[in-house]
């Protein structure tokens, strides 16, 4: 750990990029410089922190925790306009801590050895492969730390706390702090089981939830100091779930009360992976820059006003966005903020363009009456408002003249003689309610009605010189990001041309094999046969069933046995971008039924990779389970616990039909889920030394995960270069 002098450092002013092309081996890292000067300073306990292939590589530790693995820059003075700007993939948004039951069962279920008997094992060829795969080079420092962290874990062992927060990315007072979660200016990814992670923001002392169901892809996280707090701000490739699309950012939230005077920009783990499984963080670039375009209070916002001053609200400019519309009484200003001096007043600022976040701060004296913040308005008799008073609060829209509650709670209330944080965060399909950080009713509201309503503002049902509104700001959904901190683009790749499709044919039965595709030859100047169905590996079977689809010949009393893979030739090695339609089997939880279908990208039957669902009711207290996981075979090698997966909540379910589509440049992946991004990966994330894999052919699989498919039904094959 770097700079632990007995005095406190002093801030520097030297802003910089790190883009990490210096290549650095594990436990090198810190006290390296970038390319540009700086520094890295931060801890590094187990000696796993390296550099390669262009990105900062964070290795799970064996022994969970913070303050224990981190790369941190600075110290830095607090000052309006200071940005940081982490470009990652985390490992996996829902890591967390969590007991191993037996280590000789995890090595042996590792193996796969419980699945047969033990002279067949010896016996086969791949799992042969596979030995010789585990006394590799290159696999054994990694494999030697994967036991160790299992035998660390096992359940039988005196363990810390469970650690369900595993990557803080922000401004922090100390270079390693011992709890990111509870100091700083900072984004905290947290585990939230089948909805795989939750992105929190530090507002005060609390942890603002502002993302529940953040996928596995690669982020941009944005923090934009002010001279007290911060605002936040997030990015991805375009539909991803919660976030901005690159090159804009999303307004995530704002915080009005850190101070912290010297600062530190960090990026720190506690936990990578779950139940054994584990795969390394990346991080492609931290930049600290000073925007002086940003230096302003409210930074991005397009509407703004201090609410501070002399005169009735109205009569002068606000900072941004125009002047106060007064459509009922009024509001007077005054050195504290806005007060309501006339009952029932409600002034509106229209900046032109709706609104994706919007932020106040209350302040309250001996006296507290009710205060509204305005939203999505279009006239004086459509808006939709939040209604905060001294014994609940209330949700209501206005429609058509006529106001109706929409939710309402004494759990939330203002209190004498206290400052609040009152934010929303509205993504026009749905939006969320926050006070000091807490979500209000403990819900998000999926609701367009308004939503196209440009006007923001604030309300009062009494006249009370005692209740302040200050510090108004609303911002746009989607920003661009300050050329300042772009630290290159998320990986994106898309077909153009369709190559191969079929529709698996109305009123063809039989084995999938030997059918020939709809379309495919013509193009490429190959004969029909080049096109046609091959099995290539399993015990099960696919077969067509007449009415245009392909169905997985299993049930939950007899299941696929084990991985059955069916493909067709493929014309670019180097890029596919393929897609079909899948229905899990099964109606509901509690049938027993297990999807597990999903699309293979293939070299030869020594390298492979496979994306597939799981669809499965294992897991109890959960309505739906579903994930997308990718699994890998390199030269004849598989790890089952170097599968990369992502939690995706109701986005699978029993009996509904869902599009898997996945693109594959031979090295990077992106995985969709009805055209959303759910999981990214490059092969070199999980192992450093790989070479791209070449697309020779492409396919379906039904695979093994856990569990056997019981009768996953394709239909709309479609692969386009």
């Amino acid at each position: 750990m770097q700079n632990q002098e007995i005095f406190p450092p002093q801030a520097t002013s030297n802003f910089f990029q790190d883009l990490y092309q210096d290549d650095q081996p594990a436990g090198r890292v810190i006290g390296t410089k970038s390319t540009t000067g700086v520094i890295r300073k931060g801890i590094d306990t187990e000696g796993i922190i390296a550099i390669d292939n262009g990105a900062l590589r964070l290795q799970p530790l064996i022994k969970p925790g913070w303050g224990r693995q981190g790369i941190a820059y600075g110290p830095y003075e607090r000052a309006n306009g200071l940005a940081l700007a982490v470009f990652l993939v985390n490992g996996h948004n829902t890591s967390q801590t969590g007991s191993i039951n037996s280590l000789i069962r995890q090595i042996l279920r590792w193996m796969k050895v419980s699945e047969e008997k033990t002279l067949r094992w010896l016996l086969n060829l791949q799992k042969f492969r596979w030995l010789l795969g585990l006394l590799s080079v290159s696999n054994k420092q990694r494999i030697i730390r994967r036991i160790k962290y299992w035998a660390n874990n096992r359940q039988k062992l005196p363990r810390p706390a469970e650690v369900y927060e595993n990557l803080a990315v922000g401004w922090f007072p100390q270079e390693v702090p011992s709890d990111p979660c509870s100091t700083g200016n900072a984004f905290i990814v947290h585990a939230a089981d089948s909805e795989n992670g939750e992105l929190w923001t530090h507002v005060g002392s609390n942890l603002l939830s502002a993302v529940k169901g953040l996928q596995n892809v690669q982020i941009y996280y944005i923090i934009i100091l002010r001279e007290k707090g911060a605002a936040y701000y997030a990015a991805s490739v375009s539909n991803a779930y919660g976030l901005g699309s690159y090159p804009n950012m999303r307004p995530i939230a704002i915080d009005p009360f850190h101070e912290d005077e010297n600062v530190y920009a960090s990026v720190y783990q506690s936990v990578q992976g779950e139940i054994g499984f584990w795969v390394d963080t990346r991080v492609y670039g931290t930049q600290v820059q000073q925007i002086p375009p940003l230096s302003t209070w409210y930074g991005t916002a397009h509407g703004a006003d201090r609410l501070i001053g002399n005169g009735l609200l109205g009569d002068s400019q606000t900072e941004i966005g125009g002047l106060w519309t007064i459509y009922k009484g009024s509001f007077s200003q005054t050195e504290k903020g806005a007060v309501p001096v006339v009952i029932d007043s409600l002034a509106v600022l229209n900046p032109g363009n709706p609104s994706g976040l919007v932020h106040l701060i209350l302040e309250t004296s001996d006296n507290v009456t009710t205060a509204n913040i305005i939203w999505r308005f279009q006239d004086e008799e459509n808006f939709w408002s939040l209604s905060l008073g001294a014994d609940k609060c209330q949700l209501i829209i206005r429609s058509d003249g006529i106001s109706q509650s929409v939710a309402v709670s004494d759990e939330w209330y203002l209190q004498p003689n206290s400052i609040y944080s009152l934010q929303i965060l509205d993504e026009g399909q749905k939006f969320s309610l926050y006070l000091n950080g807490k979500l209000l009713f403990a819900n998000c509201f999926i609701d367009t009605r308004l939503n196209n309503g440009t006007g923001v503002g604030i309300g009062a049902v009494e006249a009370n010189t005692n209740l302040f509104f200050r510090d108004f700001e609303a911002h746009s959904s989607s920003i661009p990001i300050p050329t300042e901190l772009d630290c290159g683009s998320p990986w994106v790749a898309e077909g153009t041309q369709v190559v191969v499709s079929d529709d698996f044919g109305s009123g063809i039965f039989g084995d999938l094999a030997g059918k020939t595709t709809n379309t495919g030859d013509s193009t490429e100047g190959n004969s029909l046969a080049s096109r046609t169905w091959r099995k290539e590996m399993g015990r099960g079977s696919m077969q067509l069933t007449g009415n245009g689809s392909v169905k997985v010949l299993a049930s939950v009393q007899k299941p696929n046995p084990g991985r059955t893979v069916y493909t067709v030739s493929w014309v670019n090695p180097e890029f596919a971008d393929v897609q079909v339609d899948i229905t899990p089997p099964g109606s509901k939880r509690g049938q027993g039924e297990k999807g597990r279908g999903g699309l293979i990208f293939w070299q030869d039957s020594h390298n492979y990779m496979i994306i597939n669902n799981w669809v499965d009711d294992s897991i109890p207290n959960s309505p739906v389970c579903g994930s997308i996981s990718s699994f890998f075979c390199i030269n004849g090698f598989e790890d089952v616990y170097d599968a990369v997966w992502t939690n995706v909540g109701n986005r699978l379910c029993w009996g509904i039909t869902h599009t898997l589509r996945v693109v594959f440049d031979g090295m990077n992946y992106t995985a969709f889920i009805n055209d959303e991004p759910v999981l990214y990966r490059c092969l070199r994330d999980v192992y450093p030394d790989c070479n791209p894999l070449a697309i020779n052919r492409i396919g379906i699989v039904a695979n093994w995960e856990w569990g056997d498919d019981t009768g996953s039904i394709f239909t709309n094959f479609q692969a386009r270069k």
